[in-house]
């Protein structure tokens, strides 16, 4: 870094520390909330995560099974195992919805859970997000994607509308996720422009806005402000550095220097070991002692193994996305205690771009997706924060209705999902056509155009946090192209 630049750096430090926190609609910023968003990385093929279950000709499920050919899930009503308050019971073997001998596979296609939502069904290796639903905690919102304006297929054949630049892309469309902008993917993330506004909305200089778990992405970086990034096993300890003992090497950072340079970069060295010190200390010193368990009755985030799933596969179900929900419920534990208000967390889910071998690796993702989501809602409710943090997800882009073989390609719209206890369950906006080649099909591979926008999305999620209605406009400029602001996901 040159000096000019370093000085630079310190510059908008300074001004960070001087800008307002009152941006809030109707002083909302008195309680504690926090978004939790997670990126199914690589694309996710949400088409065969939430199923249609009517008759319509074009959007039902005929139209479903007729453009997925080997994909499809079997229209089977399975029984979704709930006790008399509505909690899900995986345990015991006749109440285990698997095959006793099957595959993972085998169960993937197998049906679909009633969800409680009209027209949807959810898919069989996910019965822990079927119960969440049923329970009134989750929302889907269809057919959504990086929007400019509201676009037709009429509209696009006629080249009447912008469309999002590089379409199709993994990298593109996923920064076009991360900025809230279809035309730009290089600008700052739409979470780190809001932390740019707000300033220290926590008046913590070591907790800021923004908490990314095992690496941080462009969504959460502003001009001025960038995450803090903490490991899902816990920080670091720096008691040892480059080799030498802590002590000794904080005496060598003190040690007075003439370089203008030297002496500033010393300080600030020396105040990262300060916050990393009282990030390990919160840390260590909050407990997560959990009297709920998850739906096999073993401990929450812990993923169970196949003889107790019931289900065969050669590799066994991750565990990473449980460990990263783990490591931010205690930091929400964390934030509450020290009195932060606004928090947003970010994790990733991989291995979701399934060209090929999709009934195999999907299926385990989704099996893992809906374990995770499942303990981190009951651990969110021990923590008292069940109605304060909305959980929500993102990806690359949708996946193609039709297939490939044995997978599907990169495509445009899908349907995502919002958790949490302030969330109004239901579906938002309108199920697509499935024909290939229909109205609602950029090609004929059933690349499905969007309906609703993700600068929509997010507004609607900005809103339920608090951020008045100008500031949401600043950082979602497209926002002004549609008519609806607000889906109403959130209460």
């Amino acid at each position: 870094m040159q000096r000019r630049d370093f000085l630079k750096f310190l510059t908008t430090i300074s001004a960070y520390n001087m800008l307002p926190s009152s941006l809030f609609a109707d002083d909302a910023s008195s309680e504690y909330k926090a978004l939790v968003i997670i990126l199914l990385h690589g694309g996710n093929d949400s088409v065969n995560m939430f199923i249609p279950t009517t008759n319509d000709q074009k959007s039902g499920f005929d139209a479903y099974t007729k453009a997925r050919g080997v994909l499809a899930i079997d229209q089977n009503l399975l029984d979704l195992p709930l006790d008399e308050n509505g909690n899900l019971i995986l345990e015991g073997g006749d109440k285990n919805p698997y095959y006793s001998n099957g595959t993972i596979i085998e169960s993937y296609t197998k049906g679909f859970y009633d969800c409680g939502i009209d027209g949807i069904g959810i898919n069989p290796l996910m019965p822990e997000l079927a119960a969440l639903s049923k329970q009134g905690n989750l929302a889907v919102v269809a057919n959504m994607g990086t929007l400019h304006e509201p676009s037709t297929k009429e509209d696009i054949l006629n080249k009447k509308v912008k469309l999002p630049i590089y379409l199709f892309s993994h990298n593109s469309q996923r920064a076009l996720f991360y900025t809230g902008n279809s035309q730009n993917q290089s600008c700052s993330g739409w979470a780190g422009v809001l932390a740019d506004n707000l300033g220290n909305i926590n008046n913590n200089d070591v907790y800021g806005l923004n908490i990314a778990i095992d690496g941080a992405v462009k969504l959460q970086y502003g001009d001025i402000t960038n995450p803090l990034t903490i490991s899902s096993r816990g920080p670091k300890s720096y008691n040892k550095v480059k080799g030498a003992e802590r002590e000794l090497y904080d005496r060598l950072l003190q040690i007075q220097n003439n370089d203008e340079f030297l002496r500033v970069y010393n300080e600030l060295k020396v105040k990262s070991f300060v916050y990393q010190d009282t990030l390990k200390n919160d840390w260590d010193n909050t407990e997560l002692n959990f009297t709920s368990t998850n739906s096999y009755g073993g401990e929450l985030f812990t993923v169970p193994n196949y003889e107790t799933l019931g289900i065969k596969s050669s590799e066994g179900i991750s565990d990473g996305l449980s460990i990263q929900l783990k490591a931010i419920t205690r930091l929400i534990k964390i934030g509450k205690t020290k009195g932060l208000k606004r928090q947003i967390f970010f994790v990733t889910q991989g291995k979701y771009d399934t060209h090929g071998n999709q009934t195999s690796t999907h299926s385990k993702n989704l099996r893992a997706l809906s374990l995770a989501l499942d303990s981190f809602n009951k651990a969110l409710k021990e923590i008292n924060a069940h109605n304060e943090v909305t959980t929500f997800n993102i990806s690359d882009f949708g996946r193609s209705v039709g297939n490939n073989g044995d997978g599907s390609d990169h495509a445009w719209g899908g349907h995502y999902f919002v958790m949490g206890g302030a969330v109004n369950s239901g579906l938002y906006g309108r199920m697509p056509s499935l024909e290939l080649g229909g109205d609602d099909d950029y090609s004929k591979k059933g690349r499905l155009i969007p309906t609703i926008s993700h600068a929509q999305y997010y507004a609607s999620l900005l809103k339920w946090f608090g951020v008045d209605s100008s500031l949401i406009e600043k950082i979602l400029p497209e926002l002004k192209n549609f008519d609806v602001k607000d889906l109403g996901f959130c209460g």
